[in-house]
């Protein structure tokens, strides 16, 4: 019989898989040059890390149905054992969550393009509206969060009718480096999550405005704490955790307050294991919405340069959320979260063959490890800054596949300036 292999992605790879070759010399690795099992998580995360792509034989796989030319490989179902528990841990959430979610599964239902206009001028109306609202609580000492309700529940919409759109808006915002941009991106990962999630337009729309105002605390703290972005000190953790007790005063002194997103704000902090803040919940008694909320927050946290020097990518950032299962986070929320954004969330950057760079534009749920991208940088092509060329990886006839995903762009990388993204997407 002939051997079969498939040249894969390391972050692609599963458990059971049989390596028959890697992208570098055997004896610059510690495995058998022979090739071998991937038996356990610890090699798997080994693989991952000293290699970007392998050789797998298909036919020594274990635990896998031979593999067709279109079935895409995918580390997230391993992290399921089967898929029955998968299905029961979707429902167990279910059965939480019953009475707030939509009796229909939500669809798509608006072309890529114009939702991303739409995305564009409510982004701003979004923005100027916090604005507002933080100028307000500066000259009347009062928190007036009735203003955000209806953009809150515009951004609801606008997610619902096409997940991507205001997904990748966000994203191309990332290097406006303030705790408002920051707090609608958050917002945005905890609707797209609360979306996949079936969770009903008017709560929804309250998980918003909660991700929004999560970080309200930190408008009563020294401004210059904020002049500069990177992973915070230990004495400022501390005093980004103390200023979440004086974002739930402000909160419950606003007018016409909610209950719902107080208790959202005020447990989002909380981890499964009881070693969150201010008040050491663990387990279940954290209400769900507080950890759509929180889950949300860490991942925009670990992917952005707001608080972190070096950003994980999305890849690692999925890994990152899958080791604190059952830690940080409910193991079951962790592994529907990482099902609503996938593996290449829409604005990450990844890298293809030949070393080209591409931002994921948009994601399709019949083939989650190859999504439309836009090329932003081809060093074979100088044009390419002219022209941009977007391709979709799910196309069969498509040659480019995603070799490693990437950190977010940095400040100085001159596509960050977003003037190419926009004329790309027909802004």
């Amino acid at each position: 019989m002939p051997v079969e292999s498939r040249k894969v992605s390391t972050d692609a790879l599963q458990l059971g898989m049989f390596i028959s070759r890697v992208d570098r010399p055997w004896s610059d690795t510690p495995f058998p040059i022979q090739g071998f099992h991937v038996e356990t998580r610890e090699q798997l995360e080994l693989l991952q890390h000293i290699c970007t792509w392998v050789e797998i034989d298909v036919q020594k796989s274990r635990r896998l149905k031979r593999l067709e030319g279109d079935q895409e490989l995918s580390f997230i179902s391993e992290y399921f054992t089967t898929e029955q528990e998968k299905r029961n841990g979707r429902e167990l959430i279910n059965l939480r969550i019953r009475h707030i979610q939509n009796p229909h599964p939500y669809k798509s239902t608006s072309n890529l393009n114009y939702e991303i206009r739409y995305a564009k001028r409510l982004h701003r109306r979004i923005e100027d509206r916090i604005r507002q609202v933080l100028k307000g609580l500066a000259g009347q000492g009062k928190l007036r969060i009735d203003q955000l309700r209806t953009a809150s529940s515009e951004l609801v919409e606008s997610v619902i009718r096409n997940p991507d759109a205001f997904t990748y808006l966000s994203r191309m915002e990332s290097h406006n480096h303030t705790i408002l941009n920051y707090s609608i991106r958050v917002a945005t990962w905890a609707v797209l999550f609360g979306r996949h999630l079936d969770i009903s337009r008017d709560v929804l729309a309250d998980v918003a405005l909660s991700a929004m105002l999560c970080k309200i605390g930190y408008t009563t703290l020294p401004s210059d704490l904020f002049s500069q972005n990177g992973t915070p000190t230990p004495q400022e953790q501390e005093m980004l955790k103390v200023s979440l007790l004086n974002g739930i005063k402000l909160l419950k002194r606003s007018p016409n307050f909610s209950s719902r997103i107080v208790k959202i704000v005020s447990y989002h902090l909380e981890r499964f294991d009881g070693s969150g803040y201010p008040r050491g919940a663990s387990g279940k008694n954290i209400p769900f919405l507080a950890q759509v909320v929180g889950v949300a927050d860490y991942y925009e946290q670990i992917t952005s340069y707001d608080f972190n020097d070096d950003p994980f990518a999305s890849t690692d950032a999925v890994r990152e959320l899958y080791r604190q299962r059952h830690h940080l986070f409910d193991g079951y929320v962790i592994e529907e979260f990482i099902q609503a954004i996938g593996l290449f969330p829409t604005g990450s950057v990844v890298r293809l063959n030949d070393d080209i760079q591409a931002i994921v534009i948009a994601q399709s749920k019949q083939t989650r490890l190859k999504p439309k991208v836009l090329i932003f940088e081809d060093h074979r092509k100088w044009w390419q800054a002219l022209k941009p060329r977007v391709i979709d990886l799910g196309k069969k006839e498509e040659q480019y596949e995603i070799t490693a995903s990437l950190p977010a762009l940095p400040d100085d990388n001159p596509y960050q300036q977003r003037r190419f993204f926009k004329r790309a997407m027909g802004q």
